[in-house]
């Protein structure tokens, strides 16, 4: 009898050890921030890890760095409890055949998409959707969002940084666009020079854009957006709505129109590990939404490119936002 009430009581403690780690589990330790690699989220990374310590919360001077798919797997492993990533990018490598058109329903699925155990906080209005841009006399000419894309001489080279992304290039072609030779350059300044030119158009992002201080250069050439018609509000808005349109284009060939779809949209949004952030913590990182901007990363990002660390611009940001 003494036996089995022993052995109860042993039993009984293991159970509340534990339950006491899983509770523990927000508030003991050092949270770890992940950063992909880019300079822009090794930024974004700081300035999560900032505001959480101007909190009171505890966080590792150590920033892992890896791929979406590592970082994730990094929180399985309970190594990783916060890292920045673009929503679209990241709903890419979890659903590939996804295909949501606008930022509020790529934020939705990205939600059912994400491993158990991994949550994601609120959007920033930070926007890197992929934008078709061109020359300011070619806009000026009524060729100014992407159901007139088109309009555009047929053949114009389409000039990206890096390699060209198959899908965004598939959702502009089934937007109307008909272009000639993908041109790879080394910088987004080398595409607004391009383009700026009118012999050709650009693939470039509003954070891209944002950044370029190739001589005032980017103040030469336009984005083709799409028509407000297409609804974006709440958690998802972005300013500049290049994700989807339902006006169609008379200007398709053949006659037959065509809906300018769009590549799909890219919102700057902090995924983490659900039980390893306290409410009061997702609170915290949800007040960076409301203060990061396109422009502030861009810039932010520009620095860093030139050799500031990430953690003082990280710590200048928050400083200068009262978080």
């Amino acid at each position: 009898m003494i036996k089995r009430a022993a052995t109860a009581i042993l039993m009984v403690l293991a159970l509340a050890a534990v339950a006491g780690c899983s509770e523990a589990d927000s508030h003991d330790g050092d949270l770890v921030m992940g950063a992909p690699n880019s300079p822009s989220m090794q930024v974004m990374a700081q300035i999560y890890a900032g505001a959480l310590r101007h909190a009171g919360s505890p966080v590792s001077m150590t920033v892992p760095r890896g791929d979406y798919r590592s970082l994730l797997d990094d929180m399985d492993a309970t190594t990783v409890d916060l890292f920045p990533a673009f929503s679209g990018r990241l709903l890419s490598e979890l659903a590939p055949q996804s295909a949501p058109p606008t930022a509020d329903q790529v934020y939705s699925e990205l939600n059912r998409s994400l491993p158990q155990g991994v949550s994601v906080g609120d959007a920033t209005t930070v926007s890197a959707t992929p934008q078709i841009f061109v020359a300011a006399s070619v806009a000026d000419h009524e060729v100014t969002d992407l159901a007139h894309c088109s309009r555009l001489a047929p053949g114009l080279p389409l000039v990206v940084v890096g390699d060209p992304d198959g899908p965004t290039i598939d959702a502009l072609s089934a937007a109307g666009c008909r272009f000639g030779p993908v041109e790879s350059v080394p910088s987004s300044s080398a595409v607004v020079r391009r383009v700026a030119g009118g012999g050709a158009v650009g693939l470039l992002t509003p954070l891209d854009v944002a950044g370029d201080d190739a001589e005032g250069s980017s103040g030469d050439i336009r984005a083709l957006t799409v028509p407000k018609s297409a609804t974006e509000t709440g958690a998802g808005a972005t300013a500049d709505k290049a994700t989807t349109a339902e006006s169609p284009s008379d200007d398709a060939p053949g006659g037959r129109a065509v809906a300018a779809t769009g590549p799909r949209a890219e919102q700057l949004v902090p995924v983490y590990r659900t039980a390893a952030l306290s409410r009061d913590q997702v609170k915290t990182i949800n007040k960076v939404a409301g203060e990061m901007t396109t422009a502030d990363l861009a810039t932010l990002t520009r620095r860093a490119v030139a050799g500031a660390a990430p953690a003082d611009l990280a710590n200048g940001w928050l400083a200068e936002h009262g978080l």
